[in-house]
């Protein structure tokens, strides 16, 4: 069974992104924060690329997935990046793949 739900996470950095043994998939993560806990969650080339570089705490709200039958929990969306370093997050300096600039 998979479970969907909307979570709040604060990203405090981007893992070099890691192949597979064959070379031919390439796997990316992000360090997360939640409540005190830390944790590296996998995520898609397309959200790795919108969350901002240059590190600080980054508070964004994904669309996640547990698979039971994988016994996995990953980011399916980036729905939103709601702050920077605790400043809201100005949409007008998103990466020009974020769903913002796409939409228009």
């Amino acid at each position: 069974m998979k479970i969907y739900n909307e979570t709040k996470l604060t990203v405090v950095g981007k893992a070099e992104p890691t192949f597979s043994q064959d070379g031919k998939n390439r796997y990316y993560r992000v360090a997360a924060m939640q409540n005190g806990q830390a944790t590296n969650l996998s995520v898609s080339e397309e959200i790795y690329n919108e969350i901002p570089d240059g590190g600080g705490l980054i508070d964004v709200i994904f669309a996640t997935v547990y698979d039971d039958k994988y016994g996995s929990f990953k980011a399916d969306r980036l729905l939103q990046i709601v702050a920077v370093n605790g400043r809201p997050y100005d949409s007008k300096t998103a990466p020009a793949s974020a769903p913002e600039k796409a939409a228009k």
